[in-house]
Protein backbone atom coordinates (compact mmCIF):
# COMPACT_ATOMS: atom_id res chain seq x y z
CA UNK A 1 0.00 0.00 0.00
CA UNK A 2 0.90 3.52 -0.77
CA UNK A 3 0.16 5.89 1.81
CA UNK A 4 -2.89 7.72 0.46
CA UNK A 5 -4.17 3.76 1.08
CA UNK A 6 -2.93 3.64 4.51
CA UNK A 7 -4.78 6.70 5.00
CA UNK A 8 -7.78 5.89 3.53
CA UNK A 9 -7.49 2.46 5.66
CA UNK A 10 -7.81 4.05 8.75
CA UNK A 11 -11.09 6.59 7.88
CA UNK A 12 -14.82 5.23 7.94
CA UNK A 13 -16.54 7.74 6.29
CA UNK A 14 -20.39 8.40 5.63
CA UNK A 15 -22.25 10.05 2.14
CA UNK A 16 -26.01 11.45 1.94
CA UNK A 17 -29.26 9.26 0.28
CA UNK A 18 -29.69 5.60 -0.08
CA UNK A 19 -27.76 5.40 -3.43
CA UNK A 20 -24.31 4.55 -4.57
CA UNK A 21 -24.17 7.48 -6.61
CA UNK A 22 -21.45 8.20 -9.54
CA UNK A 23 -20.08 11.00 -6.91
CA UNK A 24 -20.66 8.39 -4.08
CA UNK A 25 -18.27 6.18 -5.94
CA UNK A 26 -16.02 8.61 -7.03
CA UNK A 27 -15.23 9.61 -3.16
CA UNK A 28 -14.91 6.26 -1.89
CA UNK A 29 -12.32 5.32 -4.39
CA UNK A 30 -10.49 8.73 -4.19
CA UNK A 31 -10.40 8.81 -0.26
CA UNK A 32 -9.37 4.90 -0.43
CA UNK A 33 -11.57 4.59 2.59
CA UNK A 34 -11.52 1.67 5.23
CA UNK A 35 -15.38 2.07 6.39
CA UNK A 36 -19.06 3.44 5.73
CA UNK A 37 -21.13 4.47 8.57
CA UNK A 38 -25.11 3.79 7.50
CA UNK A 39 -27.21 6.21 9.05
CA UNK A 40 -31.20 6.12 8.65
CA UNK A 41 -31.16 8.41 5.89
CA UNK A 42 -29.17 5.50 4.19
CA UNK A 43 -31.57 2.84 4.50
CA UNK A 44 -35.06 2.53 2.99
CA UNK A 45 -36.04 -1.09 2.70
CA UNK A 46 -34.27 -3.75 3.88
CA UNK A 47 -33.64 -4.81 -0.16
CA UNK A 48 -32.47 -1.78 -0.34
CA UNK A 49 -30.07 -1.90 2.33
CA UNK A 50 -28.98 -5.29 0.90
CA UNK A 51 -28.37 -3.96 -3.08
CA UNK A 52 -26.27 -1.21 -1.35
CA UNK A 53 -23.97 -3.04 0.53
CA UNK A 54 -23.30 -5.79 -1.85
CA UNK A 55 -22.70 -2.62 -4.77
CA UNK A 56 -20.09 -0.87 -2.08
CA UNK A 57 -18.32 -4.49 -1.58
CA UNK A 58 -18.16 -4.68 -5.49
CA UNK A 59 -17.04 -0.74 -5.75
CA UNK A 60 -14.10 -1.91 -3.64
CA UNK A 61 -13.22 -5.29 -5.43
CA UNK A 62 -13.02 -3.52 -8.72
CA UNK A 63 -11.03 -0.74 -7.27
CA UNK A 64 -8.33 -2.66 -5.82
CA UNK A 65 -9.62 -1.77 -2.20
CA UNK A 66 -9.95 -4.40 0.50
CA UNK A 67 -13.67 -5.22 1.80
CA UNK A 68 -15.30 -2.19 3.30
CA UNK A 69 -16.42 -2.47 6.83
CA UNK A 70 -19.73 -1.50 6.38
CA UNK A 71 -20.98 -0.72 10.29
CA UNK A 72 -24.47 0.45 11.70
CA UNK A 73 -25.86 2.12 15.08
CA UNK A 74 -28.56 -0.71 15.86
CA UNK A 75 -28.79 -0.54 19.92
CA UNK A 76 -32.11 -1.35 19.89
CA UNK A 77 -34.16 0.96 21.55
CA UNK A 78 -34.73 4.65 20.77
CA UNK A 79 -31.32 4.12 18.79
CA UNK A 80 -32.24 2.33 15.56
CA UNK A 81 -31.18 2.68 11.96
CA UNK A 82 -34.03 0.54 10.48
CA UNK A 83 -36.61 0.81 7.94
CA UNK A 84 -40.21 0.67 8.91
CA UNK A 85 -40.61 -2.75 7.70
CA UNK A 86 -38.00 -4.81 10.42
CA UNK A 87 -39.86 -2.78 13.03
CA UNK A 88 -40.67 -6.36 14.18
CA UNK A 89 -37.07 -6.77 14.65
CA UNK A 90 -35.70 -3.90 16.41
CA UNK A 91 -34.31 -5.02 19.59
CA UNK A 92 -35.88 -3.22 22.84
CA UNK A 93 -33.62 -1.06 24.86
CA UNK A 94 -30.66 -2.42 26.99
CA UNK A 95 -32.29 -1.39 29.96
CA UNK A 96 -35.63 -3.33 28.63
CA UNK A 97 -33.58 -6.01 28.03
CA UNK A 98 -31.80 -6.24 31.50
CA UNK A 99 -35.42 -6.18 32.91
CA UNK A 100 -36.60 -8.86 30.87
CA UNK A 101 -33.87 -11.51 32.23
CA UNK A 102 -30.64 -12.74 32.42
CA UNK A 103 -30.87 -14.73 28.79
CA UNK A 104 -32.54 -11.40 26.97
CA UNK A 105 -29.02 -9.40 25.62
CA UNK A 106 -28.14 -12.64 24.27
CA UNK A 107 -31.27 -13.40 22.87
CA UNK A 108 -31.49 -9.77 21.26
CA UNK A 109 -27.81 -9.52 19.83
CA UNK A 110 -28.75 -12.78 18.04
CA UNK A 111 -31.68 -11.79 16.18
CA UNK A 112 -29.63 -8.08 15.39
CA UNK A 113 -26.90 -10.20 14.55
CA UNK A 114 -28.95 -12.34 11.83
CA UNK A 115 -30.20 -9.36 10.59
CA UNK A 116 -27.50 -7.40 10.30
CA UNK A 117 -25.56 -10.31 8.23
CA UNK A 118 -27.96 -10.90 5.87
CA UNK A 119 -28.37 -7.00 4.78
CA UNK A 120 -24.56 -7.36 4.40
CA UNK A 121 -23.59 -5.50 7.65
CA UNK A 122 -19.98 -6.40 9.21
CA UNK A 123 -19.83 -4.50 12.17
CA UNK A 124 -22.14 -3.17 14.81
CA UNK A 125 -21.67 -0.48 17.19
CA UNK A 126 -22.82 -2.51 19.99
CA UNK A 127 -23.43 -3.07 22.71
CA UNK A 128 -23.10 -0.20 25.20
CA UNK A 129 -20.86 -0.86 27.85
CA UNK A 130 -21.66 2.15 29.90
CA UNK A 131 -22.85 2.34 33.73
CA UNK A 132 -25.73 4.43 33.78
CA UNK A 133 -25.32 5.24 37.54
CA UNK A 134 -26.49 8.65 36.85
CA UNK A 135 -30.63 9.53 36.35
CA UNK A 136 -29.60 12.85 34.78
CA UNK A 137 -27.50 11.87 31.83
CA UNK A 138 -29.32 12.66 28.60
CA UNK A 139 -27.82 10.98 26.51
CA UNK A 140 -27.16 7.36 27.69
CA UNK A 141 -30.10 6.16 30.62
CA UNK A 142 -32.05 3.19 28.68
CA UNK A 143 -28.95 2.62 26.21
CA UNK A 144 -26.91 1.32 28.83
CA UNK A 145 -27.82 -2.65 30.79
CA UNK A 146 -28.03 -0.58 34.11
CA UNK A 147 -26.49 0.73 36.81
CA UNK A 148 -24.43 -2.16 38.43
CA UNK A 149 -21.24 -2.76 37.30
CA UNK A 150 -21.19 -6.29 37.71
CA UNK A 151 -24.67 -6.44 36.31
CA UNK A 152 -23.50 -4.67 33.06
CA UNK A 153 -20.53 -6.76 32.80
CA UNK A 154 -22.36 -10.21 32.29
CA UNK A 155 -24.86 -8.78 29.59
CA UNK A 156 -21.68 -7.03 27.85
CA UNK A 157 -19.91 -10.23 27.64
CA UNK A 158 -23.27 -12.22 26.76
CA UNK A 159 -24.29 -9.79 23.72
CA UNK A 160 -20.85 -9.78 22.40
CA UNK A 161 -20.58 -13.81 22.68
CA UNK A 162 -23.88 -13.64 20.98
CA UNK A 163 -22.63 -11.45 17.86
CA UNK A 164 -19.38 -13.21 17.58
CA UNK A 165 -21.40 -16.67 17.22
CA UNK A 166 -23.13 -15.30 14.48
CA UNK A 167 -19.87 -13.78 12.52
CA UNK A 168 -20.93 -10.14 12.97
CA UNK A 169 -18.18 -7.85 14.77
CA UNK A 170 -19.67 -6.39 17.83
CA UNK A 171 -18.11 -2.61 18.78
CA UNK A 172 -18.56 -1.58 22.57
CA UNK A 173 -19.05 1.80 23.61
CA UNK A 174 -17.78 4.06 25.25
CA UNK A 175 -14.54 3.91 26.36
CA UNK A 176 -13.89 4.45 29.49
CA UNK A 177 -17.23 5.34 30.64
CA UNK A 178 -20.18 7.66 29.39
CA UNK A 179 -22.20 6.52 31.94
CA UNK A 180 -22.52 9.67 34.86
CA UNK A 181 -22.51 12.41 32.66
CA UNK A 182 -25.06 14.93 32.45
CA UNK A 183 -23.62 17.01 28.78
CA UNK A 184 -24.44 15.17 26.00
CA UNK A 185 -21.23 14.78 23.73
CA UNK A 186 -22.98 15.36 20.61
CA UNK A 187 -24.05 18.82 22.36
CA UNK A 188 -20.94 19.88 24.59
CA UNK A 189 -17.80 18.38 26.31
CA UNK A 190 -18.85 15.88 29.40
CA UNK A 191 -16.49 16.44 32.32
CA UNK A 192 -16.61 13.62 34.62
CA UNK A 193 -14.83 14.66 38.15
CA UNK A 194 -14.38 11.02 38.95
CA UNK A 195 -10.74 9.62 40.36
CA UNK A 196 -8.98 6.39 39.10
CA UNK A 197 -9.99 4.37 41.72
CA UNK A 198 -13.66 5.37 40.60
CA UNK A 199 -13.18 4.62 37.39
CA UNK A 200 -11.33 0.89 37.81
CA UNK A 201 -14.18 0.35 40.17
CA UNK A 202 -17.06 1.14 38.33
CA UNK A 203 -16.82 2.19 34.49
CA UNK A 204 -13.73 -0.16 33.28
CA UNK A 205 -15.73 -3.26 34.97
CA UNK A 206 -18.25 -3.73 31.76
CA UNK A 207 -15.26 -3.41 29.24
CA UNK A 208 -12.91 -6.17 31.12
CA UNK A 209 -15.69 -8.35 30.51
CA UNK A 210 -16.13 -7.15 27.39
CA UNK A 211 -12.49 -7.98 26.39
CA UNK A 212 -12.70 -11.31 28.54
CA UNK A 213 -15.36 -12.20 26.24
CA UNK A 214 -13.38 -11.57 23.11
CA UNK A 215 -14.64 -8.37 21.47
CA UNK A 216 -12.45 -7.73 18.50
CA UNK A 217 -13.40 -3.83 18.91
CA UNK A 218 -14.28 -0.72 21.01
CA UNK A 219 -15.38 2.62 20.59
CA UNK A 220 -14.07 5.96 22.06
CA UNK A 221 -15.97 8.30 24.31
CA UNK A 222 -15.68 12.29 23.51
CA UNK A 223 -15.21 12.69 27.76
CA UNK A 224 -12.75 14.88 30.21
CA UNK A 225 -11.78 13.22 33.19
CA UNK A 226 -9.60 16.05 34.52
CA UNK A 227 -8.43 14.04 37.52
CA UNK A 228 -7.14 11.62 35.51
CA UNK A 229 -5.99 12.76 31.80
CA UNK A 230 -3.08 14.39 32.31
CA UNK A 231 -2.67 16.72 29.45
CA UNK A 232 -6.38 17.22 30.06
CA UNK A 233 -7.72 15.98 26.60
CA UNK A 234 -10.75 14.02 25.79
CA UNK A 235 -10.36 10.41 26.25
CA UNK A 236 -10.64 10.28 22.06
CA UNK A 237 -8.09 12.34 21.91
CA UNK A 238 -5.70 11.02 24.42
CA UNK A 239 -2.45 8.99 24.47
CA UNK A 240 -2.89 7.70 28.20
CA UNK A 241 -6.07 6.84 27.95
CA UNK A 242 -6.01 4.74 24.31
CA UNK A 243 -2.52 3.59 24.70
CA UNK A 244 -0.97 3.72 28.25
CA UNK A 245 -4.65 2.20 29.68
CA UNK A 246 -6.46 0.36 26.83
CA UNK A 247 -3.42 -1.16 25.40
CA UNK A 248 -0.97 -0.99 28.18
CA UNK A 249 -2.55 -1.89 31.40
CA UNK A 250 -5.83 -3.61 29.87
CA UNK A 251 -4.35 -5.39 27.53
CA UNK A 252 -7.03 -4.82 24.47
CA UNK A 253 -5.54 -6.36 21.08
CA UNK A 254 -8.42 -5.06 18.91
CA UNK A 255 -10.05 -2.12 17.05
CA UNK A 256 -10.45 0.87 18.16
CA UNK A 257 -12.62 3.29 16.55
CA UNK A 258 -13.40 6.92 17.51
CA UNK A 259 -16.39 8.25 17.66
CA UNK A 260 -17.77 10.67 15.33
CA UNK A 261 -15.36 13.66 15.73
CA UNK A 262 -17.91 16.01 13.88
CA UNK A 263 -19.79 15.92 17.34
CA UNK A 264 -19.56 19.00 19.53
CA UNK A 265 -17.68 17.70 22.20
CA UNK A 266 -14.47 17.75 19.91
CA UNK A 267 -15.49 20.00 17.01
CA UNK A 268 -16.17 23.06 19.26
CA UNK A 269 -12.31 22.92 20.22
CA UNK A 270 -10.38 21.24 17.14
CA UNK A 271 -10.93 21.21 13.37
CA UNK A 272 -12.35 18.00 12.48
CA UNK A 273 -8.70 16.97 10.37
CA UNK A 274 -7.09 17.92 13.70
CA UNK A 275 -9.06 15.98 15.71
CA UNK A 276 -8.26 13.00 12.92
CA UNK A 277 -4.82 13.04 13.40
CA UNK A 278 -4.79 13.22 17.41
CA UNK A 279 -6.78 10.44 17.78
CA UNK A 280 -4.93 8.65 15.96
CA UNK A 281 -1.90 9.66 17.48
CA UNK A 282 -3.34 8.53 20.57
CA UNK A 283 -3.40 5.46 19.72
CA UNK A 284 -6.92 5.09 17.33
CA UNK A 285 -7.20 3.09 14.59
CA UNK A 286 -10.02 4.34 12.89
CA UNK A 287 -10.78 7.90 12.81
CA UNK A 288 -14.31 8.84 12.64
CA UNK A 289 -14.72 12.50 10.54
CA UNK A 290 -18.08 12.17 9.19
CA UNK A 291 -19.86 15.04 7.36
CA UNK A 292 -19.35 16.65 3.83
CA UNK A 293 -17.45 14.98 1.09
CA UNK A 294 -15.09 17.95 1.69
CA UNK A 295 -14.86 17.92 5.33
CA UNK A 296 -13.79 14.22 5.01
CA UNK A 297 -11.50 14.76 2.15
CA UNK A 298 -9.97 17.91 3.95
CA UNK A 299 -9.25 14.98 7.16
CA UNK A 300 -7.29 12.34 4.53
CA UNK A 301 -5.43 15.51 2.78
CA UNK A 302 -4.20 16.25 6.33
CA UNK A 303 -3.19 12.45 7.20
CA UNK A 304 -1.56 12.70 4.41
CA UNK A 305 0.45 15.39 4.52
CA UNK A 306 1.31 14.83 8.44
CA UNK A 307 2.38 11.16 7.09
CA UNK A 308 6.10 11.08 8.92
CA UNK A 309 3.68 11.58 12.34
CA UNK A 310 2.06 8.39 12.07
CA UNK A 311 3.29 4.69 12.06
CA UNK A 312 0.84 2.84 10.17
CA UNK A 313 1.83 -0.57 10.77
CA UNK A 314 0.03 -1.76 13.59
CA UNK A 315 -3.11 -0.08 12.98
CA UNK A 316 -3.44 -1.88 9.29
CA UNK A 317 -2.21 -5.36 10.45
CA UNK A 318 -5.22 -5.27 12.98
CA UNK A 319 -7.55 -3.64 10.59
CA UNK A 320 -6.74 -6.08 7.93
CA UNK A 321 -7.08 -9.29 10.17
CA UNK A 322 -10.62 -7.55 11.31
CA UNK A 323 -11.32 -7.39 8.28
CA UNK A 324 -10.25 -10.73 6.94
CA UNK A 325 -12.48 -12.27 9.72
CA UNK A 326 -15.59 -10.11 9.47
CA UNK A 327 -16.04 -9.17 6.04
CA UNK A 328 -17.64 -12.12 5.08
CA UNK A 329 -20.60 -13.03 2.47
CA UNK A 330 -24.38 -11.73 3.21
CA UNK A 331 -26.37 -14.50 5.38
CA UNK A 332 -28.94 -16.23 3.09
CA UNK A 333 -32.28 -15.04 4.24
CA UNK A 334 -34.39 -17.52 6.31
CA UNK A 335 -38.35 -16.35 6.52
CA UNK A 336 -38.54 -19.21 9.40
CA UNK A 337 -35.74 -18.04 11.19
CA UNK A 338 -37.11 -13.97 11.22
CA UNK A 339 -40.69 -15.27 12.44
CA UNK A 340 -38.84 -16.86 15.14
CA UNK A 341 -36.53 -13.74 15.73
CA UNK A 342 -39.83 -11.30 15.53
CA UNK A 343 -41.31 -13.70 18.09
CA UNK A 344 -38.23 -13.70 20.19
CA UNK A 345 -37.95 -9.44 20.03
CA UNK A 346 -41.53 -9.53 21.33
CA UNK A 347 -41.05 -11.90 24.34
CA UNK A 348 -38.25 -10.23 25.41
CA UNK A 349 -40.47 -6.84 24.74
CA UNK A 350 -43.16 -8.58 27.23
CA UNK A 351 -40.80 -9.64 29.46
CA UNK A 352 -39.29 -6.45 30.03
CA UNK A 353 -42.77 -4.55 31.12
CA UNK A 354 -41.98 -4.00 34.71
CA UNK A 355 -44.16 -2.63 37.87
CA UNK A 356 -43.10 -0.61 40.24
CA UNK A 357 -45.21 -0.72 43.23
CA UNK A 358 -46.32 -3.21 46.02
CA UNK A 359 -48.88 -6.03 45.83
CA UNK A 360 -51.70 -2.85 45.51
CA UNK A 361 -50.74 -1.66 42.59
CA UNK A 362 -50.85 -5.65 41.06
CA UNK A 363 -54.44 -5.63 41.81
CA UNK A 364 -55.30 -2.56 40.83
CA UNK A 365 -53.61 -3.37 37.37
CA UNK A 366 -55.51 -6.48 37.28
CA UNK A 367 -58.90 -5.05 38.00
CA UNK A 368 -58.07 -3.46 34.47
CA UNK A 369 -58.04 -6.07 32.56
CA UNK A 370 -61.26 -8.09 34.23
CA UNK A 371 -63.31 -4.79 33.00
CA UNK A 372 -62.94 -2.54 29.96
CA UNK A 373 -62.59 1.46 31.28
CA UNK A 374 -65.66 3.03 29.42
CA UNK A 375 -64.31 6.34 29.52
CA UNK A 376 -60.34 5.82 29.06
CA UNK A 377 -58.22 8.50 28.50
CA UNK A 378 -54.57 8.78 27.19
CA UNK A 379 -52.38 11.64 27.53
CA UNK A 380 -49.05 10.97 25.83
CA UNK A 381 -46.77 13.70 26.03
CA UNK A 382 -43.94 14.09 23.75
CA UNK A 383 -40.25 13.60 24.00
CA UNK A 384 -38.60 17.31 25.08
CA UNK A 385 -35.56 17.04 23.37
CA UNK A 386 -34.15 13.96 21.47
CA UNK A 387 -30.18 13.54 21.25
CA UNK A 388 -28.68 13.43 18.10
CA UNK A 389 -28.18 9.78 18.11
CA UNK A 390 -31.85 8.87 17.60
CA UNK A 391 -32.11 10.62 14.35
CA UNK A 392 -35.56 12.63 15.26
CA UNK A 393 -37.14 9.07 14.89
CA UNK A 394 -40.91 9.31 16.87
CA UNK A 395 -42.80 6.79 17.86
CA UNK A 396 -46.13 7.41 16.00
CA UNK A 397 -49.69 6.58 17.00
CA UNK A 398 -49.13 2.42 17.67
CA UNK A 399 -50.19 2.64 21.30
CA UNK A 400 -53.45 4.75 20.18
CA UNK A 401 -54.32 2.06 17.47
CA UNK A 402 -53.54 -0.86 19.61
CA UNK A 403 -55.73 0.25 22.34
CA UNK A 404 -58.80 2.15 20.59
CA UNK A 405 -59.60 -1.41 18.68
CA UNK A 406 -60.62 -2.87 22.76
CA UNK A 407 -61.58 0.25 24.41
CA UNK A 408 -64.30 2.33 21.92
CA UNK A 409 -64.49 4.90 23.92
CA UNK A 410 -60.93 6.28 24.01
CA UNK A 411 -60.03 9.77 24.28
CA UNK A 412 -56.09 9.85 23.24
CA UNK A 413 -54.37 13.03 23.53
CA UNK A 414 -50.65 13.47 21.98
CA UNK A 415 -49.44 16.88 23.82
CA UNK A 416 -45.92 18.85 23.74
CA UNK A 417 -43.59 18.17 26.03
CA UNK A 418 -44.34 21.23 27.83
CA UNK A 419 -48.18 21.77 27.89
CA UNK A 420 -49.44 25.25 27.97
CA UNK A 421 -51.11 26.70 31.12
CA UNK A 422 -54.17 27.60 29.24
CA UNK A 423 -54.92 24.00 28.19
CA UNK A 424 -54.34 22.54 32.11
CA UNK A 425 -57.63 23.32 33.37
CA UNK A 426 -59.52 21.34 30.40
CA UNK A 427 -57.03 18.56 30.59
CA UNK A 428 -58.01 18.15 34.74
CA UNK A 429 -61.85 18.77 33.83
CA UNK A 430 -61.34 15.74 31.44
CA UNK A 431 -59.09 13.95 34.17
CA UNK A 432 -61.94 14.15 36.68
CA UNK A 433 -64.54 12.71 34.65
CA UNK A 434 -63.10 9.57 32.87
CA UNK A 435 -62.98 6.67 34.72
CA UNK A 436 -58.80 5.58 33.59
CA UNK A 437 -56.18 7.91 33.03
CA UNK A 438 -53.05 6.24 31.45
CA UNK A 439 -50.35 9.00 31.34
CA UNK A 440 -47.51 8.64 29.53
CA UNK A 441 -44.05 10.73 30.15
CA UNK A 442 -40.34 11.23 28.13
CA UNK A 443 -37.71 12.42 30.85
CA UNK A 444 -40.43 14.54 32.86
CA UNK A 445 -38.12 14.77 35.47
CA UNK A 446 -36.57 17.49 33.44
CA UNK A 447 -39.67 19.40 33.47
CA UNK A 448 -40.96 21.02 36.09
CA UNK A 449 -44.43 22.46 34.79
CA UNK A 450 -45.14 18.24 33.74
CA UNK A 451 -44.13 16.87 36.64
CA UNK A 452 -46.37 19.34 38.20
CA UNK A 453 -49.58 18.53 36.37
CA UNK A 454 -49.67 14.71 36.63
CA UNK A 455 -49.42 15.34 40.68
CA UNK A 456 -52.36 17.27 39.56
CA UNK A 457 -54.03 14.48 37.63
CA UNK A 458 -53.40 12.11 40.78
CA UNK A 459 -54.67 14.38 42.78
CA UNK A 460 -58.07 14.77 40.45
CA UNK A 461 -58.37 11.25 39.32
CA UNK A 462 -56.88 8.26 41.99
CA UNK A 463 -57.28 5.93 38.80
CA UNK A 464 -54.53 7.18 37.01
CA UNK A 465 -51.78 5.18 35.50
CA UNK A 466 -48.16 6.69 35.43
CA UNK A 467 -46.11 5.57 32.61
CA UNK A 468 -42.26 5.94 31.85
CA UNK A 469 -42.58 5.95 28.42
CA UNK A 470 -38.49 6.20 28.39
CA UNK A 471 -36.03 6.75 31.58
CA UNK A 472 -37.79 5.05 34.43
CA UNK A 473 -36.52 7.75 36.59
CA UNK A 474 -39.76 9.07 35.94
CA UNK A 475 -41.11 7.19 38.12
CA UNK A 476 -40.13 9.08 40.88
CA UNK A 477 -42.62 11.84 40.35
CA UNK A 478 -45.74 10.73 41.77
CA UNK A 479 -45.22 7.69 44.09
CA UNK A 480 -48.70 8.11 45.05
CA UNK A 481 -49.82 6.99 41.69
CA UNK A 482 -51.72 3.89 42.11
CA UNK A 483 -50.02 1.98 39.02
CA UNK A 484 -46.54 2.71 37.95
CA UNK A 485 -44.68 1.04 34.58
CA UNK A 486 -41.66 1.29 33.20
CA UNK A 487 -41.02 0.33 29.39
CA UNK A 488 -37.60 1.81 29.06
CA UNK A 489 -38.40 3.04 25.37
CA UNK A 490 -41.08 3.10 22.88
CA UNK A 491 -39.69 1.42 20.08
CA UNK A 492 -42.74 -0.96 18.84
CA UNK A 493 -41.44 -4.01 20.45
CA UNK A 494 -42.28 -2.02 23.79
CA UNK A 495 -45.27 -0.34 22.52
CA UNK A 496 -47.13 -3.37 22.19
CA UNK A 497 -45.67 -5.15 25.15
CA UNK A 498 -47.21 -1.99 27.03
CA UNK A 499 -50.91 -2.58 25.37
CA UNK A 500 -50.31 -6.24 26.04
CA UNK A 501 -50.67 -5.76 29.79
CA UNK A 502 -52.92 -2.48 29.70
CA UNK A 503 -55.31 -4.99 27.73
CA UNK A 504 -54.77 -7.89 30.30
CA UNK A 505 -53.24 -10.25 27.47
CA UNK A 506 -49.65 -10.61 29.72
CA UNK A 507 -48.82 -9.21 32.84
CA UNK A 508 -45.41 -7.30 33.79
CA UNK A 509 -42.64 -9.74 34.80
CA UNK A 510 -39.71 -7.38 34.80
CA UNK A 511 -37.31 -6.40 37.19
CA UNK A 512 -35.93 -2.82 37.55
CA UNK A 513 -32.30 -2.41 36.49
CA UNK A 514 -31.48 0.53 38.41
CA UNK A 515 -32.25 2.58 41.15
CA UNK A 516 -35.28 4.91 41.80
Amino acid sequence: MNLRDKVGQRLMVNFAGPELTPAVARFLVETRAGGIIHFGYNLTSQAQITRLNGELQDLAARHGLPPFLIAVDEEGGRVSRMPGEAARLIAPSQMAQAAAGSDAPASCAGVTARLLRRLGFNLNFAPVADVNNNPANPVIATRAYGHDPAQVARQVAAAVQAYLAHGLAPCVKHFPGHGDTEVDSHLGLPVVAHSRARLEQIELEPFRAAFAAGVPALMTAHILYPQIEPGGLPATLSPFFLTDLLRGELGFEGVVFSDALQMKAIADRYTVPAASLLTLQAGADVAMPLGSFQQQRECAERLVAEGDKLDHAPALARLLAFKERFCLPPAPFDPAQAQTDADMIESVARRSITLVGDSAARTHLAALSRQSPMRPLVLDFELPLASQVEEGRRPGPLLQSLLAAHWPNLQYLALPALDSVENEAALLDQARTADLVLILTRNARRLPDQARFVQSVVDVQPNTFLIAARDPYDLTLVPSAPVRLATYGDPPSSIQALAAVLLGETTPTGVLPVVL
